[in-house]
């Protein structure tokens, strides 16, 4: 009862320090500045932002539903990937992976939900960063305007980005789910010989999915590259719509430095604030306003959580 009141807490604590941090950003930059972005958006552009919001959205619940062993709706699956997605834009380490599997569950099955969500994880870390290496090719043999060094770093990172791929691919084969069940059993966990029954058939699913599944783990990984492609798009039109007139190389190799900040920023007790301050710091270290940096990121996740909030009222009209 105590550890529950505590994280309770602790995340209320968290989203509150958030908040500031990013009142602080906010007004270091100018809240007339603010302002001024906000109108050139306008409606209009705020109208493109969320339909493009919700596009990248919608692709991510489509690839899900291929990760997701049987049939199961596509609404269900978009209006609970995005409540879930709502949920880590606002509480740290991931929490809005379990809401996801708590709301599909109702149609799959747990065992089923928790393998969708885990092979949809383990396959954006491959599909990310080489959307990331795409886009940063693009960009380069488009004509780039930016300092060589700037992109060697951030390609070395995009490389680095590959690693929790391979981490997980580790985990997965070396049967992880089978090993903590063992430590559950001889820790004295109750009902333990049907927990390891389940672990031992979750492994050996993961393991198999894409010799079993071929048709579906590519159709994951092209949807997910599909849906970072959209993210870019979207990033370069907030830009744009914001009144940022800076070039079509330099917003992508700074779209691609703040995507891969993700790496980062998931180890980091608090969401919002976190990622503006991001890129508020990445624009800066690129040579470009800071707080233009900021502005984008913060009109693009108020785009986020309209967008999702669209989705997740599905949830509750079915």
């Amino acid at each position: 009862m105590k550890n529950k009141v505590f994280h309770n807490f602790l995340r209320v604590f968290l989203f509150i320090f958030s908040l500031t941090v990013l009142f602080f950003l906010l007004r270091h930059i100018g809240f007339d500045k603010v302002g001024e972005s906000f109108v050139k958006v306008g409606i209009p552009g705020a109208v493109i932002l969320i339909i493009l919001g919700l596009i990248e959205n919608g692709s991510d619940a489509w690839a899900l539903s291929f990760a997701i062993p049987g049939k199961i709706s596509f609404i269900n699956v978009f209006s609970s990937s995005c409540t879930g997605s709502l949920v880590n834009l606002i509480i740290p380490w991931e929490a809005g992976e379990v809401v996801k599997v708590g709301l599909l569950k109702r149609s799959t099955g747990a065992t089923a939900a928790i393998k969708g969500i885990i092979l949809w994880n383990y396959i954006l870390k491959l599909s990310k960063p080489c959307a990331v290496i795409t886009i940063l090719i693009i960009s380069f043999l488009a004509g780039y305007d930016y300092r060589t060094d700037h992109f060697t770093i951030v390609f070395g990172a995009a490389l680095i980005g590959f690693l929790p791929y391979f981490g997980m691919m580790i985990l997965i084969r070396s049967n992880i789910s089978v090993k903590l069940a063992k430590l559950l059993k001889l820790l004295g966990r109750k009902n333990s010989d049907d927990l390891l029954k389940k672990a031992e058939e979750m492994d050996s699913s993961l393991k198999k999915f894409r010799k079993e599944r071929p048709r579906d783990y590519r159709a994951v990984l092209f949807i997910q590259f599909f849906a970072r492609f959209v993210s870019w798009a979207t990033f370069l039109a907030c830009a744009y719509l914001a009144g940022f007139d800076y070039s079509f190389s330099m917003l992508s190799l700074a779209y691609c430095a703040i995507a891969l900040s993700g790496y980062i920023v998931s180890f980091i007790p608090a969401k919002i604030g976190v990622g503006e301050g991001a890129g508020f710091l990445i624009f800066s270290f690129l040579g470009l306003d800071g707080g233009a940096g900021l502005l984008i990121t913060f009109i693009l996740r108020i785009k986020a959580i309209i967008a999702m909030s669209i989705a997740s009222f599905l949830n509750v009209v079915r």
